[in-house]
Formats: C-alpha cells, structure tokens, sequence
C-alpha cells in the first residue's frame, strides 16, 4: 500500500498536519513548491462542450480493492451522473493489481498505493491527468497533489491515506511498544499479519534499522527466515480489513499488522482495542486512482476521479472505512471523537513518529515478491 520520493511524502502528510492543520485553506506546503506544482499539469487540451451531467453516458472498469465497489465510495459519481454505469474488478494488494495492468487489464481506472507509482509509468500504463478538468482538484493540498507526480508530470490523483501499526487488544494484552510483539513466541496462535512480502520487508527494516530502500541479499535471507519462524505463531494471514476484524473481535487474534480503519471498526464497536506507537515509528501510505493510457473512456474517467474528490464521498471513506480523505475540506470538518482518535489528531508529534513507504525498484519488488512466497510455502 501506499509516489514520489521518501521526502515528497513526508511533506505531504506534515502539510496535511495529519488532519486538520493544512487541510484547512488548500494545506500548501514549502516543498514541493508551488512553481514544481504548476510545471506538474499537462498542456491544458481544448475542453469539448460541457456536457450537462444528466446526459453523460458511457461505461467504466475500475481495477479496486475489496469492499470500494460500495456505491458509498463513488457518491458523487453515482448520483451526479445517473447514465453512467461503474462495474468493478478486484486486486487485493499492489503486487495483484500491477500484475493484471501490466497483463493487459482493460479496467479504464485502478487504485494503486505509494511505492508502486513509478512501476506504472515506467511500464506505460498511465495516461496523464489533465488537472484543469477536475473541478475538486482545488480542494487537494499541493503536497498531497504531489504524491501523484512522477519526472514533473501529474499521472495520479490522490484520495485515501492512513496508518500502518499494531492492533491489539487490551483485555489481552496491556501494552505493546514495538514491531517486535508480531515475533514473539508468547502470542503463539493469536497473531495476525498481513499477507504481503514487502510490507514484511518493511517491518524487519524497522525493527533492524536498515535502509529499506537498500535491503542486501544477507538482509533480505534472514528477513525470509525470521518470518518463516514467524509463520508458526501466526493464526492466519489476513489481505482485507474485513477479514481481521471478525478475529479480532471473537478474541482469536490479540494483536495483529494493521491499518487505522480496522482499529477504529473496532473501537467504535466497543471493542477492547489499542492502536500502538512503536519506538520504531509506525508506518504511512497514500492511495491514488490513476487512468489507464490507452483507455478509450478517458474524458468519463477524469469525471470519475473528480467525484472521487467529492465531499460525500469522502465524508463517507472518513466515516466507514476511517481512512482520510485527500479532500482537504472533509478533513477539517472532523469532530467525532472516534475518528480524532483513529487519526491521532489530538498528538502533534504523531508524524515524528511515523514512517513513509519508499518507492520500490522492480527489482526489489520481485524478490521481496518471492521471499514472501517462500515464506508461506514453508509452512
């Protein structure tokens, strides 16, 4: 999950303040700047005779994760145009989804997270945006905006971001303060992590302190091995947040890899629940939508993203799934204490305490890839 640079995105999420402090009036930021924005948007193309929504016609594939087919997570679009129709394909991880473009996928949208954004162009499977067509854009933080960017030309539009940490339940457990407690012998049985190599890779490098963008072949082995020992006190491997959070609440799994959405499911739920902040840090990740160059349904796409950037669509990924919005105006507009929880608003140093997905090379993508394959082959 979860693209630019390391630092791009460290901007982006301090600019945002987490929630409300940048989100407030465009949240724009001294890097990137404002001139490297504006070099961002392609050649604006001669916009064709507005078409009056209600006669707006035509079909989209969108390549999504599980559970964002919900007609909740494109609102706006379904309920401003109403003679468009939306069906969905579904890849639940990056690795599945890049796999099935770069296969020839004819989904005309897909929602890839940071890390993976420079796969796609390089691959030329990405058209670009042509931003002065996204009546929403305005809403979107420039460091947010630049998430998106790749060698100076915007290919992605940001719309979900959050947290990567450990759940835990406190009627179990009483605290947990390192990426460690997913490897330890004591929660045989009642552990759960995500089903993904690299963002197990991620995890050992917090826990070593290596370079994550510099994993050596010696690293990476004893990475395959820590999780293969690791293998044995995991009580199942989840790939989607409503496969978890079942587990978590019959009280199978104590503490598990997970995102803040599944933490604030739970805690609204009145679940006996803590989301922890490591000493190594937690980690971050941004989700973007993104057009597939050679689609033929590009102009209906654009209006799909744009509506993506809705406000009832993203008060509805804020309030359902607890994830933020890239809107910058929903998220200033958050008062339920649940959520001020999930998102940590009320601790202004959370950022300094978090790390940022790295862009992968191929390279690292395929052996991490395969290390994780390994790993549960051996079980």
């Amino acid at each position: 999950m979860r693209g630019q640079g390391l630092g791009a995105r460290l901007a982006a999420l301090v600019a945002v303040g987490v929630l409300a402090g940048a989100c407030t009036a465009g949240g724009s930021s001294p890097t990137p700047t404002t001139a490297a924005i504006r070099t961002a948007s392609p050649t604006a193309t001669p916009a064709p005779t507005e078409v009056p929504p209600d006669q707006v016609t035509g079909s989209l594939t969108v390549l999504d994760w599980s559970g964002y087919e919900q007609e909740m997570f494109w609102q706006d679009f379904k309920n401003t145009y109403k003679h468009a129709s939306v069906a969905f394909e579904f890849g639940n991880s990056d690795a599945e989804q890049f796999t099935k473009m770069k296969a020839g996928s004819q989904a005309d949208v897909f929602h890839p997270y940071t890390g993976w954004l420079q796969f796609y162009v390089d691959e030329g499977l990405v058209a670009e945006i042509d931003t002065t067509r996204l009546k929403n854009w305005s809403k979107v933080p420039d460091s947010f905006k630049a998430i998106g960017q790749i060698n100076g030309k915007q290919y992605f539009v940001p719309w979900d971001w959050g947290f990567t940490s450990i759940l835990y339940r406190t009627d179990k457990i009483a605290s947990v303060d390192s990426w460690t407690a997913l490897l330890d012998p004591k929660y045989k049985g009642h552990v759960s992590m995500w089903d993904d190599g690299p963002g197990a890779v991620t995890v050992s490098s917090y826990i070593h302190g290596y370079d994550e963008t510099k994993i050596t072949p010696d690293q990476l082995a004893s990475i395959k091995q820590e999780w293969t020992d690791q293998a044995k006190l995991n009580r199942t491997y989840w790939s989607g947040e409503t496969q978890l959070t079942p587990l978590v609440q019959s009280g199978e799994v104590w503490l598990a890899y997970a995102w803040q959405g599944a933490y604030a499911t739970l805690l609204g739920e009145g679940v006996p629940v803590a989301y922890a902040n490591p000493k190594e840090g937690r980690n971050s990740w941004v989700g973007v939508y993104g057009i597939r160059k050679d689609s033929p349904n590009y102009d209906l796409a654009l209006r799909f993203l744009d509506a993506k950037l809705g406000t009832l669509t993203g008060n509805n990924l804020v309030t359902n799934y607890y994830y933020g919005s890239a809107n910058g105006e929903v998220m200033a507009g958050i008062t339920d204490p649940t959520l001020k929880q999930a998102f940590s608003v009320d601790d202004p140093t959370i950022l300094s305490k978090t790390n940022f997905t790295p862009n992968l090379t191929a390279e690292q993508r395929d052996a991490w890839t395969a290390m994780w394959t390994e790993v549960k082959a051996s079980q």
